[in-house]
């Protein structure tokens, strides 16, 4: 089911957008990091993916092609971004979503071994999700932020203040985002799936579960860890309410550009909890309005969003403010 006109702001987390103003409140992070992403990463990621990677597609495989088809139409995707096969020496459960310009989408082949169907339509739609929520520009470079910026540092590039940035502090600062970041795209994959107990298989496979069937193992079915890692999860949620509990959250996870799974997976249920999964489902869409209170309103049905990455258009814009994408006239 398509979800028509849906606007990344519906499903957002508060933590991500309050995470990504706090960042980009550092001056000259966005200046630097739109430098960055052009002199280093555009044209390295571009040439990773097209000469190392194996594209996706209807001819080769219809089956994986039809599966992120799907994923792209429930979020409500107009066009269809490139998709590739990429590899991981590990085995591992890895997708990832990057290109400011020419985004993409890239699973591991650890995916297409260990999730089902249902199970890759959750963690394409994760992936689609950082896209459309125009995440790719901090995502793309925030695990090698320290490498690039001293490089930066040692160029002359017109950034007068880039000496003067604490590149410490906006690593942490960039990490935290990405961390909140992976919240909001949990939810964009259950949009697209539509079936938390999907969600949670998917998870507990990332967390190391073993292969789809488990023909190999006989004595373990992933389904039969769901339950408890629900209780899991809602047990976690006690935990986070005591403040050196959080203090030492951070502590653990402040250079990880990835949340602990069963916080993802806690999360998830409180947005279910919340009502708005439910009603994203109905068609009766929301916005967060209020930074500070979060107050929902009704998105006007005359809404405009960016071709590119799917973020909110304002009236007269001629480049969106989500990646930079320069806007047509009948946008």
């Amino acid at each position: 089911m398509r979800l028509e006109g849906l606007n990344p702001l519906e499903y957002e987390h508060p933590e991500d957008s309050a995470a990504l103003e706090a960042l980009e409140n550092i001056p000259g992070v966005r200046d630097a990091a739109l430098k960055i992403w052009e002199m280093f990463l555009d044209k390295e990621y571009f040439f990773i993916s097209t000469g190392s990677y194996i594209e996706i597609n209807e001819t080769n495989s219809k089956r994986l092609y039809g599966l992120f088809r799907t994923a792209c139409e429930a979020l409500d995707f107009s066009d269809i971004p490139p998709f590739y096969l990429s590899n991981d020496a590990k085995g591992n459960i890895n997708a990832f979503a990057t290109g400011v310009n020419r985004p993409f989408v890239a699973i591991s082949y650890g995916c297409v071994e260990r999730l089902n169907d249902n199970e890759m339509i959750w963690i394409l739609g994760h992936e689609l999700g950082h896209i459309k929520s125009g995440h790719v520009l901090y995502r793309s470079i925030a695990r090698q932020f320290n490498t690039y910026f001293k490089k930066l540092g040692s160029l002359t590039l017109g950034l007068s203040n880039l000496a003067t940035l604490p590149a410490e502090a906006i690593d942490i600062a960039m990490n935290y985002w990405s961390r909140m970041s992976e919240l909001t795209c949990d939810r964009a994959g259950l949009l697209a799936c539509k079936d938390i107990d999907v969600a949670v298989t998917g998870i507990i496979k990332m967390a190391g579960f073993p292969s789809n069937d488990c023909s190999r193992i006989s004595y373990l079915n992933v389904n039969d860890f769901t339950e408890s890692f629900k209780n899991q999860a809602r047990e976690f949620q006690k935990f986070e309410t005591d403040e050196f509990n959080k203090l030492l959250r951070f502590r653990a996870t402040n250079l990880k550009t990835h949340p602990w799974l069963v916080l993802r997976v806690s999360e998830l249920y409180k947005w279910i909890d919340s009502g708005n999964f439910d009603r994203i489902l109905k068609r009766e869409r929301i916005l967060i309005d209020d930074k500070d209170k979060y107050k929902l309103k009704s998105i006007p049905l005359n809404s405009k969003f960016c071709p590119n990455c799917g973020a909110n258009i304002s009236s007269g814009s001629k480049f969106c403010s989500g990646c930079g994408t320069k806007l047509d006239d009948e946008n």
